[in-house]
């Protein structure tokens, strides 16, 4: 496919100055909040499933689903909505980016005429650990960043995507690639929608 069919709509970077400590970011051409939330959202869940996919069948890949459902659990109480700090005791999201990253992960959410997919750019060395890393500091990220509405509607997506693995497919499958970050928005935007219609706003007087 020509690049000219191509068009980066994010990109996000996972620097980590050591196993332990990373730094993340998010870029976008996009100025509307509300879709580059949106966005930010498809990208990472396109990457972790493409993530869970390269982990194949060992242990890390339901390892990182087991962890990312206990954050789900965290973020999203009976108190209302959180913005739990994630990561293991030893790990932490740092503020600059290290000049000499030890690995640099690159994640691009590219917008093709027949839709969107995730391109990864994943050093090799020790897959096993920088590979889940790069999920769970992004998602620190986006918890810890995003808007409430947004961070809510990453829950539903990932709700989404859980249930996809639960009923559907599974992790080491090629289809997921697609179809689990596609049923995750799907379950997410029909879940609002029918919120709307049991709770629809009041009338303008």
């Amino acid at each position: 496919m020509s690049e000219e069919t191509k068009k980066e709509i994010g990109v996000a970077g996972v620097a980590f100055e050591s196993r332990f400590k990373a730094y993340v970011d998010y870029q976008s051409p996009e100025t509307d909040q509300v879709s580059r939330e949106r966005d930010a959202i498809q990208l990472f869940s396109l990457a972790m499933v493409k993530v869970l996919f390269l982990l194949g069948e060992n242990k890390h890949a339901p390892m990182l689903l087991g962890f990312i459902q206990t954050a789900m659990g965290d973020t999203v109480t009976p108190k209302g909505l959180k913005r739990p700090t994630i990561m293991a005791e030893g790990q932490s999201l740092i503020e600059v980016l290290p000049e000499k990253p030890e690995k640099l992960m690159v994640l691009r959410l590219i917008q093709e005429p027949e839709g969107r997919l995730g391109e990864l750019t994943l050093p090799i060395g020790d897959e096993g650990h920088f590979y889940p890393a790069t999920v769970i500091y992004f998602f620190q990220y986006l918890i810890r960043t995003l808007s409430e509405p947004s961070l809510f509607f990453l829950m539903l997506v990932l709700g989404g995507v859980m249930e996809y693995y639960e009923k559907i497919g599974k992790t080491n499958d090629i289809k997921a690639l697609i179809d689990a970050p596609v049923y995750g928005f799907t379950t997410a935007v029909r879940y609002i929608e029918d919120e709307r219609r049991r709770n629809p706003p009041p009338a303008a007087n």
